[in-house]
């Protein structure tokens, strides 16, 4: 149906926040550390000292937060969009489910994008983890309704790294040290490995779609 093939670009431009990210990481007067600043620091909008409960303290100036901001309003809208068409493109209980659940996510990250982390701490970082929470419910679910196959074990995977990575980085925030990685390096396996599975299921659903012509 033409629905779900829109909805799948929907998810395909969702990743729009990951060179909106690089844009603005470039454009830091003191450099982004990918590994030191979280994700949320490039959408902070006054310059100075940020720290979390008074662990891991880092110097923000993010000239481009509006930039990241509307790239994660947007993000979100799209993931919401694309949820919303593509409901019953998984025929199952489960399947349609799944799809509830990314509206959630979708929802999630819009309100992310409006509420700054210096400007609305509480509500940043609640829907953040509402937005990782329902997601991984949303894979498990779409891929128990696909079936055996790639997906379902490409989802799995993607579902057990982002989750694992997630509790290394709560434990970051605490002052404990993660090697090689760092709190922003561990937040980004666990949030961007969501925002690449959703592009990545929406060529997939593409593909599947285009395939299914005579």
């Amino acid at each position: 149906m033409k629905r779900y093939r829109v909805g799948a670009i929907a998810w395909i431009l969702s990743a729009l926040v990951i060179p909106a990210q690089v844009i603005v990481a470039l454009g830091w007067p003191s450099g982004y550390s990918v590994a030191s600043n979280t994700i949320s620091d490039l959408g902070v909008t006054a310059c100075g000292e940020y720290s979390e409960l008074g662990q891991q303290v880092r110097e923000v100036c993010s000239p481009g937060h509006a930039i990241f901001n509307i790239s994660m309003f947007a993000s979100g809208a799209l993931i919401l969009i694309g949820a919303v068409l593509l409901y019953g493109r998984w025929g199952r209980a489960t399947g349609r489910a799944g799809t509830i659940f990314m509206i959630v996510a979708g929802m999630s990250v819009l309100v992310v994008g409006i509420s700054p982390w210096d400007v609305a701490p509480e509500i940043h970082d609640s829907f953040a983890l509402m937005q990782a929470v329902s997601q991984w419910i949303a894979m498990i679910l779409l891929a128990i309704a696909a079936g055996p196959g790639n997906f379902r074990k490409v989802t799995t995977f993607v579902v057990v790294v982002s989750a694992a990575s997630f509790v290394i980085f709560m434990v970051a925030l605490e002052g404990y040290e993660v090697p090689w990685l760092g709190v922003g390096g561990v937040e980004r396996l666990s949030f961007d490995s969501l925002t690449v599975w959703t592009a990545l299921t929406g060529v997939a659903l593409l593909k599947s779609h285009r395939s299914s012509r005579p």
